[in-house]
């Protein structure tokens, strides 16, 4: 069953959270309380390099920098 959109057409049953180091993922995830709002988290959290494309030129972002990312899911 899909969760109805929120506003501006996105929805919410799923979040990232993006931060330089591990240790801070961890910290991160407590204190948003995911597992108290009814999240899962849907993988392995590892280092990811960003990058945006306007469709023709691609940028990294955060400069650059590897960061680590947690993807939750809605239960």
């Amino acid at each position: 069953m899909s969760r109805p959109d929120t506003q501006h057409g996105q929805q919410d049953d799923r979040i990232t959270i993006i931060v330089p180091t591990f240790c801070k993922i961890a910290m991160e995830i407590h204190r948003q309380n995911m597992w108290e709002k009814g999240y899962r988290l849907e993988s392995n959290v590892k280092q990811h390099m960003f990058m945006e494309s306007d469709g023709k030129n691609t940028t990294p972002l955060f400069a650059g920098v590897h960061m680590y990312a947690a993807t939750f899911v809605k239960a």
